[in-house]
C-alpha cells in the first residue's frame, strides 16, 4: 500500500472535495478528515465525528465500507443510502485502505457518481399487490363525516375498483362505490377516525356488476385514513366449493370443534346415522363411538358407530384440520364398511371352522395346539374318527352323513367343559384338545366313547355308529405340536386295530409298530417296482364233473427278508397308501398272459379292487390287457367286491356295463357277508356268485349256514346265474353243494393256489388227481 503522506500531499488533487478520511480504533473508527463536497452529502461537519453518531442509516453503511476495505486490504465499492423525509438517498461509495509511516491503518472513502432520490412511498405502493388507499374525511355542516376522498391509492387498488390511478385519485369513494352510503363499510371507516381499528370483511358490488370479495385493514391519522385491501375472492370461491362439496357429498362428513363439539353436518350424515340436523350439532364427536372405545376416542381407520336407532355400524374414519368460519376445527369422514366387515368375518370364519359343523377346522385347531404347548401346561390331545361312518352315508346318503357329522359335534361339545375344544379335521375325524391329567383326559375319552354309542336318529332310523380315540399327553408325550398330532394318531390306529370303540393312549411301542408298517409300505413300493411279487392260481372246479372250469388269480408276496408275506398283511397296507390300484392293474395283465395259453375251455377269474373303479381308465386298461394277452373276453372273469357296489353305486354299476360290454363275465364275490346284497343282483346282472367260505365251513354245524347256501344256489338258479362256493376242505361239504345244486366249487379239497408253472402241469394232465379220487 502507498504511504499516507505521499497520497495526502501530492495525489488527490480535485477529487479531495469528494474524499473523507477514516481512521481511529477498530471499534468506533472517526472521521479524521473531511472534504467539502462529502461534508455537503454527510449533511453537517464532519471532521472528527464518529460513523457511529451519523444519522438515516449512514452508519451502517460506511461501517461496511471501511470493514471490507480494510478485510480485503484493496479498494471496494459500495452504495451507501439514507433515509429522510420518505424519500431514500443512494450514493456510490470507493473504500481504499491506507497505511501511515507509523503503521496506523487508515481508508480514504470517496464519493462515485451522483446521488439517487427514491420515493419509498411510491416504491411501495408499486411493490405490492395489495391494494393500498389513502383518503380524506369529509365532513357535512354540522362535523359529521359523510365521505372520504381519496389522496392516493396504488395501481392494485385502482384495478379492484375497475378504474385507473389517474380517475380514481381525488374522487369521492362513494362515487366510485355508491353501494358505500350507509353501509357498515363505511361506519366501520368512520370510525376509524375516532381510533377504532382492525381488521373485517366484505362483498361488494362494481361497476361492471361483478362481485368484489374484500379483506379491509383501516387505519387512521387525524382526518386522513389508510386502507389496505385484500382481494380474497378466489378464498370466498374456494370455500363455496368446499362447502358444496360438504353439504351435497354422498360420504357423511361434519366439522368438529376442539372440544369435539359438531359444528356443522352434511346431509349424508344426518340421513346415515338417523338424526335431526339439530340433534347431531347437539352431539359431539365421541357420542357417536360405542361405549366400548369411547374411553380411547380418537379419529381412527376404523370404529363402531352408534345410529340413533341403537343399531351398529362398522366405519372407516378419515379426518384432518380445517380452518372453520376463523375457528381451528377437524373435518371428519366416515365411510360404512359394516357390510365390507361383516364379510371378512365371515370369510375368517370359514378359512378357520369347518363349514357343515361349524366346529374350527384343522388350520385353527393346530394353532390352539400350539399356543397350549407354548403355555407349558398339562394337556391332552384326543384324536377320534367314527367307525362305519362311510355305511351310513353309502347306504343312507350323503345327507343323512351329513347330519350324522353335525349330531356327533353337538355331542362332542356337550361332553367338554369351558376349557376344551373340539376341531373337525376332515371327514369323519375329529380332535378334542383339553387341560387335565391322564385320568381325566381317560375318562374324558370314555364319555365321548359313550356318547357315540347311543343310537343316532337319521330319516326315521335309529343309526348306531361307534368311535375309537387316541390319546396323547403334553409334555409327557412331547411338546411339538406335530410330534403330538402324530402320536394321537397312532394310538388311534391302535385303537382301532384292537376292535373299535375302544381307546388307547400313546406308547412307545405304537411307534414301533407304525414303523414297521411304513417299512412294510417301503418294501412293498420297491417290490412293486421290481414285479417282485407272483401271481399264483387255484382252480374252480365243475361239482358234477370236477373238471377245471377256471382259475382265480391271487396275489402273492415271498420277502427275501420276511419270507412269505400274508396277503391280509400287505393288502390292507396297498389299500390304504393307494398302491393297490397300480398293482392290481399288474396282476390284470400277468394273468391274461398267462390263461392266454390254457386250454381254450378254462377262464381266469381276476379280482378288481374298489379303487380300481375310482382311477379314471379302469375299462381301458382291461381292454388293454385283453389286446396285448390275445385273451378271449369270454374267458375273463372280473370277480368284485360288494364294496364297488357301496361306493359311488351309480357310476360304478355304468363301470361294470362298460366291462360287459368287452365282453368279459363278472362275479360278485364273498356274498352273502354285507348289508344288501339281494340288492346288487337287482342292480346288475352278475354272471356269478360266489358264497363267502365263512359259509362254506360252517356247513354241518351251523343250520343257519345251510338254509342261507341253499337259498343262496336257489336265488342263482332263479335268476340263471351260476353259484359258486369258496372254502371247500372236506368231502362232505362237496356232497352237500352238490345235492344243493351249487354249480361250482373252489378250496384246499382240490388244491391250494400254486405258481404258473405248475398250475400248466396240472392243466396239460389227462385227468386231474381229484376225479381221479371222486
Amino acid at each position: 500500500m502507498p504511504a499516507y503522506e505521499e497520497l495526502v500531499l501530492g495525489n488527490l488533487g480535485r477529487m479531495a472535495g469528494r474524499a473523507a478520511l477514516v481512521g481511529g480504533p477498530a471499534g468506533r473508527p472517526h472521521l479524521l478528515w473531511v472534504g467539502e463536497e462529502f461534508e455537503g452529502w454527510l449533511g453537517r461537519e464532519g471532521a472528527g465525528l464518529a460513523l457511529d453518531d451519523l444519522p438515516g442509516g449512514l452508519a451502517h453503511s460506511l461501517r461496511d465500507v471501511v470493514g471490507d476495505a480494510l478485510a480485503a486490504g484493496e479498494p471496494v465499492q459500495a452504495h451507501c443510502a439514507q433515509v429522510s423525509g420518505g424519500v431514500a438517498y443512494t450514493t456510490g461509495m470507493l473504500g481504499l485502505p491506507l497505511a501511515t509511516w507509523r503503521g496506523e491503518r487508515l481508508v480514504l472513502l470517496c464519493l462515485a457518481g451522483e446521488t439517487a432520490r427514491t420515493n419509498l412511498l411510491k416504491t411501495l405502493f408499486r411493490s405490492t399487490r395489495q391494494g393500498m388507499v389513502a383518503g380524506a374525511a369529509l365532513r357535512d355542516e354540522s362535523g359529521a363525516v359523510q365521505d372520504f376522498r381519496i389522496l392516493a391509492l396504488n395501481a392494485a387498488a385502482a384495478a379492484m375498483l375497475r378504474a385507473t390511478v389517474e380517475t380514481a385519485q381525488w374522487q369521492r369513494l362513494t362515487t366510485l362505490m355508491p353501494h358505500l352510503k350507509g353501509s357498515p363499510t363505511l361506519e366501520r371507516l368512520v370510525a376509524a377516525l375516532e381510533g377504532t381499528t382492525g381488521a373485517f370483511e366484505g362483498s361488494y358490488p362494481r361497476p361492471d356488476g361483478s362481485v368484489l370479495h374484500l379483506r379491509v385493514e383501516v387505519a387512521a391519522i387525524g382526518e386522513l385514513i389508510g386502507v389496505t385491501l385484500t382481494d380474497i375472492g378466489d378464498l370466498k370461491a374456494r370455500e363455496a366449493s368446499a362447502r358444496l362439496l360438504f353439504e351435497h357429498n354422498p360420504v357423511p362428513m361434519w366439522l368438529s370443534g376442539e372440544g369435539g363439539a359438531v359444528l356443522a353436518v352434511n346431509d349424508a350424515a344426518t340421513g346415515h346415522y338417523g338424526f335431526s340436523r339439530e340433534d347431531f350439532l347437539r352431539l359431539s364427536a365421541g357420542d357417536l363411538v360405542v361405549p366400548e372405545a369411547k374411553g380411547s376416542y380418537a379419529p381412527a381407520p376404523s370404529q363402531r358407530h352408534r345410529r340413533s336407532d341403537g343399531s351398529l355400524i362398522d366405519v372407516e374414519v378419515f379426518s384432518g384440520p380445517i380452518p372453520f368460519e376463523g375457528l381451528s376445527a377437524t373435518l371428519t369422514a366416515c365411510v360404512d364398511v359394516t357390510e365390507q366387515r361383516r364379510a371378512e368375518r365371515r370369510i375368517a370364519h370359514m378359512a378357520h371352522h369347518d363349514a357343515l359343523t361349524g366346529l374350527p377346522n384343522r388350520v385353527l385347531f393346530h394353532q390352539r395346539l400350539a399356543e397350549a404347548v407354548a403355555a407349558g401346561l398339562p394337556l391332552g390331545l384326543l384324536c377320534l374318527d367314527l367307525d362305519h361312518f362311510k355305511l351310513v352315508n353309502d347306504t343312507l346318503g350323503h345327507p343323512a352323513g351329513d347330519a350324522l357329522l353335525r349330531e356327533v359335534a353337538e355331542r362332542l361339545r356337550a361332553c367338554l367343559d369351558a376349557d376344551g375344544l373340539v376341531a373337525r379335521l376332515g371327514g369323519d375325524e375329529f380332535a378334542i384338545l383339553g387341560p387335565g391329567g391322564r385320568d381325566v383326559l381317560l375318562g374324558l375319552a370314555d364319555r365321548i366313547i359313550a356318547a357315540l354309542g347311543r343310537p343316532f336318529a337319521l330319516d326315521g332310523q335309529d343309526v348306531t355308529i361307534g368311535a375309537s380315540v387316541g390319546i396323547a399327553l403334553a409334555p409327557e408325550h412331547g411338546d411339538d405340536p406335530d410330534g403330538l398330532l402324530r402320536k394321537a394318531d397312532t394310538a388311534l390306529y391302535a385303537a382301532k386295530a384292537d376292535g373299535r370303540r375302544t381307546r388307547r393312549l400313546f406308547e412307545p411301542a405304537m411307534d414301533a409298530a407304525l414303523q414297521s408298517r411304513r417299512a412294510l409300505e417301503r418294501d412293498l413300493r420297491a417290490a412293486i417296482a421290481a414285479e417282485a411279487l407272483e401271481v399264483h392260481y387255484q382252480p374252480l372246479v365243475a361239482t358234477g364233473s370236477l373238471a377245471v372250469t377256471g382259475c382265480e388269480a391271487l396275489l402273492r408276496w415271498r420277502h427275501p427278508d420276511r419270507g412269505f408275506v400274508s396277503p391280509g398283511a400287505f393288502i390292507p397296507v396297498a389299500e390304504e397308501t393307494g398302491l393297490i390300484a397300480p398293482l392290481g392293474e399288474w396282476v390284470l395283465r400277468r394273468a391274461c398272459r398267462e390263461a392266454a395259453g390254457w386250454p381254450g375251455g378254462v377262464r381266469v377269474a381276476v379280482n378288481l379292487s374298489p379303487a380300481q373303479f375310482r382311477t379314471p381308465d379302469l375299462v381301458g386298461t382291461v381292454a388293454r390287457a385283453l389286446a396285448e394277452s390275445g385273451l378271449d373276453p369270454a374267458r375273463l372273469e372280473l370277480e368284485i367286491t360288494e364294496q364297488v357296489m357301496l361306493e359311488e353305486s351309480t357310476a360304478n354299476v355304468a363301470v361294470l356295463h362298460r366291462l360287459r360290454g368287452l365282453g368279459v363275465r363278472i362275479a360278485i364275490d364273498d356274498f352273502g357277508t354285507g348289508y344288501a346284497s339281494l340288492s346288487y343282483l337287482q342292480a346288475f346282472p352278475f354272471d356269478k356268485i360266489k358264497i363267502d367260505r365263512s359259509f362254506t365251513a360252517a356247513v354241518g354245524r351251523e343250520a343257519t349256514a345251510v338254509a342261507i347256501v341253499q337259498a343262496v344256489i336257489g336265488l342263482g338258479a332263479s335268476l340263471g346265474i351260476t353259484t359258486l362256493a369258496e372254502g371247500v376242505e372236506t368231502e362232505a361239504q362237496l356232497a352237500f353243494l352238490r345235492r344243493s345244486g351249487c354249480g361250482e366249487v373252489q378250496g384246499f379239497l382240490f388244491s391250494r393256489p400254486v405258481p404258473a408253472d405248475e398250475l400248466r402241469g396240472l392243466l396239460a394232465a389227462s385227468a386231474v388227481p381229484w376225479a381221479a379220487a371222486a
